[in-house]
C-alpha cells in the first residue's frame, strides 16, 4: 500500500488536471432544466435530492456543470499547505496561494468582509434556503481557516486581515439564536437553524485566530460556544446534530462529530485535566472510537447505523485521530486510511463517495469526496508520518 505523502500527490494530480472544478452531491439545481421548475421548497428538495440519490451520475444528462466549490478550494489550499510544510516544495506554496487568492477574488458579493457560500442553490428540508454563493457559517469559517493557515505558514499580513474579515463577518452577519442560555451562531444571516457542530468550528477558528490579535473579543467568544458545546454533550460522550435534538435528523453521525471533536481540540488541552471542555473532549473521544467504527477502521455513518460508509467521514475521521498524539489515535488514523484506499480509490485516482448496503456511488466528487480526502492524507503524513 503506497504511504499518505504519495497518494495524496497523486489524487492531487488528478484534481489539477480538472482545475479543482467537479460535481459536488448537492449540486442538482444547477441543472437549467430542474431549476426552471425548483420553485418551491418541496420541488427543490426533489430536484436536489433526485440527482443526489439517483444509482447513476445524472449530471451530464441534465447539464450540471463541473464548477470550483470554494470550500473545495479552501481544503486544497490546506492541503497544499500540508504538503508544503512537510517538503518544503516552493511549488506547493504557490498552488495553495493561488487558490487562496482565486477565493480572495470569489467572495460573496452580497457583503464588505470576507463569506462565502457553495457554488449551488441548496435547499436544507423545509428549515431554509440557500441561494448560490450566498455565505454560510460553515463556507466562511474553512475559508477563514485556509487564509488563516497560510498566514501561521507563511506571515504574510493579507492573508491574516482575510481570516479576520471573515470572523468579523461571522460575528456581524450570521444570525444568533438563544438555546439553553447561549448565545449561539445559525448557519445562515436568515434562519434559525441551530446546529453544534457548526458553532463548534466556529468557535474553533475564532480561537485559532485569537492567537494572532490583540483583543481578548475572539478568545472571549471562543470560550463561550464551546461552553456550549459542553453543555450540549449528552451522557454517552455524544451530540446531536441540532439544537433542540428533537428537530436533529441525525443521531450522532461520524463526520459531524468527528467535527466538534477537531474544533474543540486545541482549546480543550489548553485546559487542565478536570476542566470540562477537557472532559468533554475526552469523552467525546471515547464515545467516537468506541461507536461510529468498525474493527477495521470502516467510518460507520451513525453510532446506530453502519451504511454507507462515506468518504467525508473517512476523511474527517484522520484528521480527527492524526491531530491527537498517542498511540492509539494513530493507530485508528492509519485504519481508516488503510480502510479508505483499498475500499475508496479508483485506480485513477479519485476517491468514490461512499459504500452502500446495496449500491456504491463511484461519482466523483470534487469537494465533498477529493478534496476532504487529500487533506486528511496530508494531514496524516505531517502529524505521523
Amino acid at each position: 500500500m503506497s504511504s499518505p505523502d504519495t497518494t495524496c500527490d497523486r489524487c492531487l494530480e488528478w484534481a489539477a488536471e480538472r482545475n479543482y472544478a467537479g460535481y459536488d452531491p448537492y449540486d442538482g439545481l444547477n441543472s437549467p432544466f430542474i431549476d426552471s421548475i425548483a420553485t418551491n421548497w418541496l420541488t427543490r428538495l426533489v430536484g436536489m435530492h433526485t440527482v443526489n440519490k439517483a444509482p447513476i451520475n445524472l449530471r451530464p444528462l441534465l447539464g450540471v456543470p463541473a464548477e470550483r466549490n470554494p470550500k473545495g478550494i479552501a481544503l486544497f489550499a490546506m492541503t497544499y499547505l500540508n504538503r508544503y510544510r512537510d517538503t518544503g516544495r516552493s511549488a506547493d506554496k504557490e498552488q495553495a496561494e493561488k487558490l487562496l487568492r482565486w477565493l480572495d477574488t470569489n467572495q460573496s458579493e452580497a457583503y464588505d468582509q470576507a463569506a462565502w457560500g457553495y457554488n449551488f442553490d441548496w435547499q436544507n428540508a423545509r428549515k431554509f434556503y440557500l441561494p448560490a454563493y450566498h455565505p454560510s457559517i460553515v463556507v466562511t469559517v474553512f475559508g477563514g481557516r485556509a487564509f488563516l493557515e497560510y498566514y501561521e505558514t507563511t506571515g504574510e499580513q493579507w492573508a491574516l486581515e482575510t481570516a479576520q474579515s471573515a470572523a468579523s463577518f461571522i460575528q456581524d452577519h450570521i444570525n444568533r439564536e438563544m438555546v439553553n442560555g447561549f448565545d449561539v451562531f445559525t448557519y445562515t444571516p436568515h434562519d434559525s437553524f441551530v446546529l453544534i457542530n457548526t458553532n463548534a468550528l466556529a468557535a474553533g477558528f475564532f480561537y485559532q485566530l485569537s492567537a494572532h490579535t490583540d483583543s481578548s473579543e475572539l478568545l472571549d467568544r471562543a470560550s463561550h460556544l464551546f461552553e456550549f458545546v459542553v453543555d450540549a454533550q449528552v451522557d454517552s460522550g455524544g451530540w446531536y446534530y441540532a439544537m433542540p435534538a428533537d428537530e436533529s435528523y441525525l443521531s450522532h453521525d461520524n463526520f459531524h462529530t468527528g467535527f466538534v471533536l477537531e474544533s474543540l481540540h486545541g482549546y480543550a488541552m489548553a485546559q487542565s485535566s478536570d476542566h470540562p471542555a477537557r472532559e468533554a473532549y475526552e469523552k467525546g473521544l471515547r464515545f467516537y472510537r468506541d461507536n461510529l467504527f468498525d474493527a477495521n477502521g470502516a467510518p460507520r455513518f451513525e453510532a446506530d447505523k453502519r451504511y454507507p460508509y462515506d468518504a467525508h467521514a473517512a476523511a474527517q475521521a484522520i484528521l480527527t485521530f492524526a491531530q491527537r498524539d498517542t498511540d492509539v489515535d494513530r493507530e485508528m488514523a492509519h485504519a481508516v486510511y488503510e480502510w479508505s484506499i483499498a475500499n475508496l480509490l479508483d485506480d485513477n485516482g479519485y476517491f468514490y463517495r461512499r459504500i452502500g448496503r446495496v449500491l456504491t456511488d463511484k461519482t466523483p466528487y470534487m469537494r465533498w469526496s477529493q478534496a476532504w480526502l487529500c487533506r486528511a492524507l496530508s494531514n496524516l503524513q505531517l502529524k505521523t508520518g
